[in-house]
């Protein structure tokens, strides 16, 4: 591919293309490299190196001089999206893009849908935390949920290659505030709840957050579907301005008034499918939808949450309830997404539990698993800051009070934690201060391995473990198997 093909005018010199990048640790002899302001770090900065290592041609929004063709635009941050794109042969023309958005739930909900869609005969790919795949596509990803526009259109090659007709993506709201998705246009779409307190290194304010998240609309094709949570006020409020031919909300609340959620989309029609009598049990959870009885082996609030967002989706767009029901009743939780398992006489529940919502979901599924004693580890959040730090710690002390749980064990994740997740001294000082000021007694062990192990000697045959956290906790059932003499 040429220069000006690529960035699509003409361009003299016009040398030919062998990659793009972003980033100039990557670039090899050919590549083009395109200078992208980031958060922390500013492309521009890091022109001569790229030049140094064999860039053909620099894209940059200021005036730069480089030794080799600079191509000048109004955002590099905008051009990389779309040269990304038509560098990999425009792969999102031949796909139904289906996007997601919200606070929680994103990963469980889409593997949810993915089954659900399958059956019905689509052939399903996924994006998202646990990377891209399909079939025996497998991408594990550069660790960003979605992600940058190179990898993006990558992945979205390979799956189309792969023979996927669809692709569930999981956006969130760094990809829409730095346009990582500039240019895609989504089939359908699905918004979770939206709570506050996330990624409040990033965004300020809820406000700001939410803001963030209303990019999204303006990725909906028209006559896209919208299925969101009729239950939170936020996604509930961006489905009402959504300019779509149709959207599909749930509500698990039974008790407010009549016609309270009727909010009418700005473009199109709205359904809701009405969840009655909901039963939560150590086998899932059950629940009616008119004369159907369905049966979802996913255990707790949480996964209830996401198999009714990814239901209500797949409903509205035409996939039979029988057969719906089928796919439920077979599911198995994704690793570390409330996943339950015995290691030496001990029951097990290893969620990625990272906001106080999803500690209060991890235990009331706890409550629904018989045992005697409990202990939880919990790793902090790294690299996240202060403020979701106290409010987990705040949670977690009270919720452990309350549960009676002994030993309660704080992490730093030492040994365990990747460099994008290590945990500074303020969030380690300020998790511990707050679980303190809660009269909530605890023990900290810096490293994974020490605490896991903490937790098996503190427990016995017929007790629980809960094993609680992101990314710091990746690796807790590995050292769970270590501790108990075997691997799990």
């Amino acid at each position: 591919m040429r220069l000006s093909e690529l960035i699509g005018v003409h361009s003299s010199p016009d040398p030919e293309v062998a990659g793009l990048t972003e980033d100039s640790r990557r670039v090899t002899p050919g590549m083009v490299f395109v200078a992208v302001p980031g958060t922390a770090l500013d492309g521009h900065a890091f022109i001569d190196d790229a030049v140094r290592r064999g860039a053909a041609a620099v894209v940059a929004d200021r005036d730069v001089a480089a030794g080799v063709p600079v191509v000048h635009v109004e955002s590099t941050r905008r051009s990389l999206a779309e040269m990304a794109a038509r560098f990999y042969g425009l792969p999102a023309r031949d796909l139904q893009i289906i996007g997601f958005t919200g606070t929680f739930g994103k990963t469980s909900t889409s593997d949810v849908l993915r089954q659900l869609l399958d059956a019905s005969g689509r052939r399903t790919g996924v994006i998202g935390s646990l990377g891209a795949r399909y079939g025996a596509f497998a991408q594990p990803g550069s660790g960003l949920t979605t992600p940058a526009p190179v990898e993006l259109h990558a992945v979205l090659h390979g799956l189309r290659d792969a023979g996927a007709d669809t692709v569930i993506m999981e956006v969130t709201s760094h990809a829409l505030r730095m346009e990582r998705v500039r240019g895609l246009v989504f089939d359908g779409g699905l918004l979770a709840a939206i709570m506050p307190g996330e990624h409040t290194d990033f965004h300020r304010t809820y406000d700001d957050y939410v803001a963030a998240k209303r990019l999204f609309l303006d990725c909906l094709s028209p006559d896209a579907l919208l299925a969101y949570d009729a239950d939170n006020r936020a996604a509930r409020q961006l489905a009402s301005e959504a300019n779509v031919a149709r959207t599909a909300g749930f509500s698990l609340i039974s008790t407010l008034r009549p016609g309270a959620l009727n909010l009418q989309p700005a473009g199109g029609t709205d359904t809701r499918p009405a969840f009655e009598n909901i039963r939560l049990s150590a086998d899932g959870v059950r629940f009616r939808i008119g004369a159907v009885e369905l049966h979802s082996t996913l255990c707790g609030r949480g996964h209830l949450r996401n198999v009714a967002l990814a239901l209500t989706y797949a409903l509205a767009a035409g996939v039979p309830i029988e057969m719906a029901a089928d796919v439920l009743k077979d599911l198995k939780p994704l690793r570390r997404r409330m996943e339950r398992y015995s290691v030496d006489g001990r029951e097990v529940l290893d969620d990625t539990a990272a906001h106080p919502e999803s500690f209060l979901a991890a235990f009331e599924t706890a409550d629904l698993v018989p045992h005697a004693r409990a202990a939880v580890v919990y790793a902090i959040r790294g690299s996240r800051g202060v403020d979701i730090n106290r409010r987990n710690a705040q949670a977690l002390a009270d919720l452990a009070s309350v549960h009676l749980i002994a030993p309660l064990i704080v992490t730093a994740s030492l040994g365990a934690a990747g460099p994008h997740d290590i945990v500074t001294d303020e969030e380690r000082e300020a998790t511990l201060e707050t679980i303190a000021s809660r009269g909530q007694k605890c023990v900290f062990e810096p490293r994974l391995d020490a605490a896991v192990r903490r937790a098996m000697e503190a427990t016995a045959t017929g007790d629980l473990i809960l094993l609680l956290g992101a990314q710091g906790m990746d690796r807790g059932r590995e050292l769970v198997g270590i501790s108990s003499g075997r691997n799990s």
